[in-house]
Parts: C-alpha cells; structure tokens; sequence
C-alpha cells in the first residue's frame, strides 16, 4: 500500500467521506421542520425523524472523523455551508466533530433493545472518545481526559461480556 495521489483505494475514501457527508446533509436538508410540515407529516412521525436526524448527524461527524484522521485538513461541508471556500483546519473539523457528537448525544437513542446497528448515546460517547484521545495530533492539546470521560460512560452502558 502506497500513500500517495496514483493510490485509488484512498481516492476512493475521499469520495465516499464526502458522498456520504453530501447524503446526509440532503437528508437533513429534506427533514426540516417547515419541510415536514409542508407534507403534512404527522406529529409522532416527526419526533422519530428527529431522532433520525440525530442519527445521521452523526454519520456526517464519523465520516469527517475519518477524513480528518487520514487526510488532515479538509473541507467542513454542511448545509448551512454548502460550498465552502476553503479546507479547513484540523483544528475546526475537530471542533465541528465535537460540538456535533455533544449537540446530537441528547436525541439519540440509550443502547438497548431495537437499536442494534444504530447510532446510540454510547455509539458517539466512543466517537468522542476516539476523537478526543487523537486531539494533540488533530489540535496540538491533548485531551486525555476528556476522551477518559467518555470512556466511562460507555463503560457504564448496558454492555456485558
């Protein structure tokens, strides 16, 4: 494996990052309260979008996990910025990931029956985590704290061995 630009397979994880950050954003582009409302979705089925929008959201924060981890700087793309107009630092797309993974833990669903394969508060609690225990290479501060925080909570999940 060569790490270089003639290497297709990392060609290939740029563009799927970025396929799926541009999914998710037409997702949440479609899934807007006013959007909703104008095709007469019910109130229950609007809470569980909620809940889906979180899900997603932290698809999108995964996807740039993974692009800031293997490539360094890039673009933060999202709905509000659709074409931004520059990379951005490693310092802002761990920040992004950050604030979304903390924005997001309230609407996700506790780990827990039914929720198998879906984004859980535990699943973004080991993302942060992962996040934060790379923070001195994405941001030059360390975090080891923060990312040991994290850690017990999942700890402290419904798991078992």
């Amino acid at each position: 494996q060569t790490w270089g630009s003639s290497n297709d397979f990392l060609g290939a994880m740029f563009a799927r990052i970025f396929l799926e950050v541009g999914w998710t954003n037409e997702f949440l582009k479609q899934t807007t309260d006013g959007v909703l409302s104008e095709r007469g979705v019910s109130a229950g089925l609007k809470a569980q979008i909620q809940q889906f929008r979180a899900e997603a959201r932290f698809l999108r924060a995964l996807a740039y996990w993974h692009g800031v981890d293997l490539f360094g700087p890039i673009p933060v793309v999202t709905v509000n910025n659709p074409t931004p107009p520059k990379q951005n630092t490693r310092q802002e797309v761990y920040d992004f990931i950050v604030s979304e993974l903390i924005a997001i833990q309230p609407d996700l669903p506790s780990a827990g029956a039914g929720t198998y394969g879906r984004a859980t508060k535990e699943a973004a609690s080991m993302l942060l985590a992962k996040v934060y225990m790379n923070a001195e290479v994405y941001t030059g501060t360390p975090h080891y704290d923060l990312a040991l925080a994290e850690l017990t909570n999942v700890i402290a999940g419904p798991f078992s061995l």
